[in-house]
């Protein structure tokens, strides 16, 4: 059987490193990863290169800047990365018949109605960093290739740095904790988030009739409600830490970006499309934190 090809850009982030873990136990694909010295993708000729060398069948993006405050100052960096990135990989690939998956972000909608957000619902980024993942979007909805957006958010995993490993730090080396608890979301745990493109990509590969349904824009989070508070408490309850952790609203932590308030994300487009079930917040930070304290 002939497998299926697939190009990762900036494969030492999280999300990158998930797919990295994954690539092993899948048999359908032959994977290729490109960290940032590897192929940056702010140059159109390295990306043009690498698929002149590899001829992917899909490229997964999984870079992007992600300094959220720093990007209130470091404009340039975050725009050639979130922004102009985005134009140069619709560049190398126009005119082939490359796939590109990119991930966006739930900072893109910033509006708050009480209901979980619509990929079609309103859209009011107000962030430096929120602006240049949204307008990065648009290029690709425009240029003509193939290309599918997902919107995530309060991305967690083993690798990288991300809240779930700050937790675990900050409650061993202090007796309590003070965490916002007027923001609501939901993690995605990346290992899920890559399960869930890999999966798609099998299906679409048996089941041509679903290729209409990749040039869309879809939100994937884990299931489920909570807030920062509520997150930070299950950690710290599941590694048995003493800390104590204090609700706090979020005036008592000024940031230099303006953090959405509401990021309940309906994944209701993505399940009916491809037929998917996506884990409960709970069952994914346990999961996440097991491979943190086993190291997988």
């Amino acid at each position: 059987m002939k497998k299926i090809k697939v190009s990762v850009l900036g494969a030492n982030g999280q999300l990158g490193q998930e797919f990295q873990y994954l690539a092993g136990k899948y048999e359908t694909f032959n994977f290729s990863f490109f960290s940032r010295e590897d192929v940056d993708i702010t140059s159109e000729s390295a990306i043009r290169k690498m698929i002149s060398d590899v001829n992917p069948d899909y490229i997964i993006n999984c870079a992007a800047y992600t300094a959220v405050d720093k990007a209130e100052s470091d404009i340039k960096a975050c725009y050639d990365v979130n922004t102009i990135a985005c134009q140069k990989i619709a560049n190398a690939i126009n005119g082939s018949k490359v796939r590109l998956i990119h991930f966006s972000s739930d900072y893109v909608y910033h509006v708050y109605d009480g209901m979980p957000l619509r990929e079609d619902g309103p859209t009011e980024p107000k962030s430096i960093y929120a602006k240049s993942k949204y307008e990065g979007e648009e290029i690709l909805r425009k240029s003509g290739i193939e290309v599918m957006i997902i919107r995530t958010s309060w991305v967690i995993s083993s690798f990288g740095n991300n809240f779930v490993k700050t937790m675990l730090r900050l409650g061993k080396e202090r007796s309590s904790l003070n965490v916002v608890n007027d923001q609501y979301g939901a993690p995605s745990y990346a290992r899920h988030l890559a399960k869930t493109i890999l999966e798609i990509i099998i299906k679409l590969n048996e089941d041509p009739t679903l290729s209409d349904r990749f040039n869309q824009t879809y939100n994937f989070a884990n299931e489920g409600v909570i807030t920062w508070y509520d997150l930070a408490s299950m950690i710290i309850k599941e590694a048995k830490l003493p800390c104590i952790i204090n609700p706090v609203p979020s005036s008592a932590y000024p940031t230099q970006a303006v953090r959405p308030k509401w990021s309940i994300l309906s994944k209701h487009k993505l399940k009916e499309a491809f037929n998917i079930t996506i884990p409960h917040w709970h069952a994914a930070v346990k999961e996440c934190m097991d491979a943190i304290v086993h190291n997988k």
